[in-house]
């Protein structure tokens, strides 16, 4: 009997490699490998994103919170604390697709290094490297619905989000069923960002979106709504004035709920794209701190608006104003949160504040916003188109915040920016980009210096930021 078992074992291995599956899979991979350099003379204000879309901004005056928070991180260079820096960083994508052969089922694996800096010991950008520094980015599964006969998926997974570029685009871990037709696009998703088995507070997002296409002027008209719940959170927003320093940690839940508009057209030489968004909900403290102790919830009521209008013309050249408001908070003492608040994007529009720059990852906000002030921006940009491989562009934005900083200026400054891509083989690009912002009067409030004694008045320095890098993409 064991020397018959053994048989069909042998027997059943044969036919394993010797029959094909049913359904055969194509495997496709891809990369992104990015060398890039940079040179500033404002390292701090870039070293972490201390103004960023996940950290839930609000202003309030509690009971240990007397006159409101200061400016959280205190960015911005001063004469006496000169930050130059020099650095080189290489950021990484690999990506692995399985798809079956009918494209009904796909399965995607993607890996990332993220911004590892040349000589970074801790994640081995030393000598010898052997660095724990690999992440996953996506890992999905997405499958046609048998039950339709147009574009209509379900994607299950740590999967890429494009709900609105404004509100939430970025990697997020969940359900989402997504599908087209001539007339529609259209979208419902689950995504779950903070989980916890023994609790009921966990951080849960829905959302649904419609995109109308009526077929004249690549005209694109969407709508879409989300529901955005976070529990159990703290805040470190609490600080005494007299010293600068945090005086407590209050926990909260906060409940969001956004209702958008968006969209775009193309009309010959004439594009343009807008957006709109109201924001409403409330931050729910554990404790009575708000109005002389006697309430514990902030009401939310805000929004954000952006339009871009440009024109193709002469075939190589392309101009573009961009605009975009994002609402503020003028008042830590009553009981409304006013500024706009998204989920989790990476926003374009600024080599230095934003993350139009080579090194990307390094940014002062990932958000179209400064902390709880908000945000206006008017800029130009000119794109040219030299040759089929080499394109520059340049941009002038005037930029303010929509609510005064501590200091009482909403002026952030003048930036000026230069771009240039040059493709030197397939796949292949060299790129640069140059920013100067020549700061306004409400940077003073996030210099080195401002502190409650000058009324938060700092000297900021003008900031400057050049990078480069060698892009392969395959």
């Amino acid at each position: 009997m064991k020397g018959r078992h053994w048989g069909w074992v042998f027997f059943l291995m044969i036919l394993a490699v010797a029959v094909p599956p049913a359904v055969a899979v194509d495997i496709k991979i891809n990369g992104d490998i990015n060398n890039r350099f940079e040179a500033t003379n404002n390292f701090d204000s870039i070293a972490t994103y201390t103004t960023g879309s996940k950290n839930n901004d609000f202003s309030f005056n509690g009971a240990t919170n007397l006159g409101g928070a200061p400016p959280r991180g205190f960015l911005g260079n001063t004469d006496d604390d000169n930050k130059d820096a020099e650095f080189g960083e290489t950021k990484a994508r690999l990506w692995v697709t399985a798809a079956s052969d009918d494209g009904k089922v796909n399965a995607v694996w993607a890996v990332e290094v993220g911004a590892l800096k040349y000589g970074d010991t801790t994640r081995g950008g030393g000598l010898s490297g052997d660095g724990v520094n690999t992440e996953t980015r996506w890992l999905y599964v997405d499958f046609q619905n048998p039950l339709v006969t147009h574009a209509s998926r379900l994607r299950v997974g740590l999967q890429p989000i494009s709900l609105n570029t404004w509100l939430w685009e970025e990697t997020a871990m969940g359900a989402r069923y997504f599908g087209s037709t001539s007339l529609l696009d259209y979208e419902v998703a689950w995504m779950r960002a903070e989980n916890f088995l023994d609790e009921s507070s966990n951080d849960d997002g829905y959302f649904a979106k419609a995109t109308w296409k009526p077929g004249f002027a690549d005209l694109k008209l969407g709508l879409f709504g989300v529901y955005y719940k976070q529990g159990n959170d703290a805040t470190a927003n609490a600080f005494d004035l007299t010293t600068g320093l945090q005086a407590a940690s209050l926990e909260y839940n906060q409940t969001d709920y956004f209702v958008g508009l968006d969209g775009g057209l193309n009309a010959g030489p004439f594009f343009a794209k807008w957006d709109l968004i109201y924001q409403t909900g409330e931050v729910a403290f554990d404790d009575a701190i708000l109005n002389g102790g006697t309430d514990d919830t902030l009401d939310r009521r805000a929004y954000f608006l952006h339009a871009d209008v440009g024109m193709r013309f002469a075939k190589a050249w392309k101009g573009t104003f961009i605009w975009w408001y994002a609402s503020g908070d003028d008042d830590p003492d009553d009981t409304d949160a006013d500024n706009y608040d998204n989920i989790d994007t990476d926003v374009l529009g600024s080599v230095v504040l934003f993350e139009e720059q080579t090194t990307d990852d390094n940014s002062w906000t990932d958000a179209p916003y400064l902390l709880d002030k908000g945000f206006q921006m008017y800029r130009a940009r000119l794109d040219w188109q030299v040759t089929e491989k080499f394109s520059t562009a340049v941009a002038a934005n005037y930029m303010l915040l929509a609510e005064d900083a501590l200091n009482g200026d909403k002026d952030i400054g003048y930036e000026f920016d230069f771009y240039s891509t040059y493709e030197i083989w397939k796949g292949l690009t060299w790129n640069v980009a140059l920013g100067y912002l020549v700061a306004g009067d409400a940077l003073d409030a996030y210099a080195g210096d401002a502190l409650a004694a000058n009324g938060f008045n700092g000297d900021a320095d003008d900031i400057y930021r050049l990078t480069t890098g060698f892009r392969y993409k395959f």
